[in-house]
């Protein structure tokens, strides 16, 4: 239901959507700042609410007041949440600085284990050209503990072994002329 608004200035009446309730806005005649009102609610709706609440006591009553006070709008998405949380339960935006360090070591964590997983354009021509020393390069990652060190290891590993094969074959083959 639309919001009805006066400017105090030019004395417009003007209409907002519900989407706008507690906002500032300018008044598009004169350009006064209004402030938009809360959306009132109808007595209706109030009369089906209070049904709601007919087996309740006073006190139950304000504890609902107590819990709505104890609530606030998230900086980052502007949901409500509960004032002292630590983290945003919809957007995953978190406040206490103690949680947001652990996160951050853990993203960085994570980043570090997927670069070290795949092995770079450089890693793979001195595993395949230089093999010796990719064969060095890999031992020392894999006592490091990164998985690409086995990965580096048995390519080395495998193009030494294919290049004494074609050795192997073309001795061979100078033999026997």
């Amino acid at each position: 239901m639309p919001i009805k608004v006066t400017c105090a200035g030019c004395g417009v009446s003007l209409t907002t959507p519900d989407s706008s309730a507690g906002k500032w806005a300018k008044c598009p005649k004169c350009g006064q700042p209004i402030q938009i009102p809360e959306a009132k609610v109808e007595e209706e709706v109030l009369e089906a609410e209070s049904s709601i609440f007919d087996g309740l006591s006073e006190e139950d009553m304000t504890a609902g007041a107590v819990i709505q006070d104890e609530r606030r709008a998230c900086p980052a998405c502007g949901e409500m949440i509960v004032r002292g949380a630590a983290k945003c339960r919809f957007c995953g935006e978190i406040f206490d600085a103690t949680l947001k360090q652990q996160e951050q070591k853990k993203r960085r964590k994570k980043k570090v284990a997927t670069e070290d997983e795949d092995m770079s354009t450089g890693e793979w021509v001195i595993a395949i050209l230089c093999s010796g020393i990719g064969c060095i390069v890999g031992i020392i990652w894999m006592i490091q503990g990164k998985p690409k060190g086995k990965k580096m290891l048995m390519v080395s590993l495998a193009v030494q072994g294919f290049w004494f094969v074609v050795q192997v074959i073309l001795e061979l083959a100078a033999d026997g002329m």
